[in-house]
Protein backbone atom coordinates (compact mmCIF):
# COMPACT_ATOMS: atom_id res chain seq x y z
CA UNK A 1 0.00 0.00 0.00
CA UNK A 2 1.15 3.06 -0.92
CA UNK A 3 0.39 6.66 0.47
CA UNK A 4 1.33 10.43 -0.46
CA UNK A 5 0.34 13.39 1.75
CA UNK A 6 -0.38 16.94 -0.08
CA UNK A 7 1.35 19.71 1.84
CA UNK A 8 -0.96 22.39 0.58
CA UNK A 9 -4.70 21.01 1.08
CA UNK A 10 -3.20 18.46 4.39
CA UNK A 11 -4.71 15.44 2.59
CA UNK A 12 -3.61 12.05 2.03
CA UNK A 13 -3.68 9.60 -0.52
CA UNK A 14 -3.19 5.56 -0.38
CA UNK A 15 -3.97 2.99 -2.46
CA UNK A 16 -4.58 -0.66 -2.27
CA UNK A 17 -5.47 -3.53 -5.06
CA UNK A 18 -7.50 -7.06 -4.22
CA UNK A 19 -8.90 -9.86 -5.91
CA UNK A 20 -12.46 -9.54 -6.47
CA UNK A 21 -14.75 -12.17 -5.02
CA UNK A 22 -16.63 -13.83 -8.27
CA UNK A 23 -13.28 -14.07 -10.00
CA UNK A 24 -14.14 -11.14 -12.69
CA UNK A 25 -10.94 -9.25 -11.42
CA UNK A 26 -9.04 -7.54 -9.13
CA UNK A 27 -10.41 -4.54 -8.14
CA UNK A 28 -8.19 -1.31 -7.00
CA UNK A 29 -9.02 1.44 -4.30
CA UNK A 30 -7.59 4.73 -3.27
CA UNK A 31 -8.39 6.20 -0.19
CA UNK A 32 -8.11 10.19 0.67
CA UNK A 33 -7.76 11.04 4.01
CA UNK A 34 -9.15 15.01 5.07
CA UNK A 35 -8.56 16.87 8.02
CA UNK A 36 -11.71 18.07 8.37
CA UNK A 37 -13.88 15.93 6.41
CA UNK A 38 -14.49 11.93 6.18
CA UNK A 39 -12.19 9.99 4.58
CA UNK A 40 -13.06 9.06 0.91
CA UNK A 41 -12.22 5.27 -0.92
CA UNK A 42 -13.01 5.21 -4.40
CA UNK A 43 -13.02 1.59 -5.86
CA UNK A 44 -12.54 0.77 -9.85
CA UNK A 45 -11.07 -1.70 -11.68
CA UNK A 46 -7.60 -2.70 -11.82
CA UNK A 47 -7.43 -3.49 -15.12
CA UNK A 48 -9.23 -0.45 -16.19
CA UNK A 49 -8.01 1.85 -19.10
CA UNK A 50 -8.31 5.59 -19.29
CA UNK A 51 -12.09 5.23 -21.23
CA UNK A 52 -13.27 2.97 -18.44
CA UNK A 53 -11.90 4.78 -15.68
CA UNK A 54 -14.46 7.85 -16.67
CA UNK A 55 -17.46 5.61 -15.69
CA UNK A 56 -16.61 2.15 -14.06
CA UNK A 57 -16.29 3.59 -10.26
CA UNK A 58 -17.73 3.88 -7.30
CA UNK A 59 -16.73 6.56 -4.02
CA UNK A 60 -17.99 7.00 -1.01
CA UNK A 61 -17.15 7.80 3.03
CA UNK A 62 -14.68 5.12 3.59
CA UNK A 63 -16.41 3.92 6.56
CA UNK A 64 -19.11 2.86 4.16
CA UNK A 65 -16.58 -0.29 2.81
CA UNK A 66 -17.12 -3.57 4.53
CA UNK A 67 -14.29 -6.81 3.59
CA UNK A 68 -16.37 -9.40 1.79
CA UNK A 69 -14.97 -11.89 4.23
CA UNK A 70 -16.46 -10.53 6.91
CA UNK A 71 -19.94 -10.72 5.49
CA UNK A 72 -19.67 -14.50 4.43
Amino acid sequence: MAADTDPVTGTTRSDHTADAADGDGALHSELVTYDEEPDRRTVFPAAADDDDLLTHWITANDGSFVDLRDLR
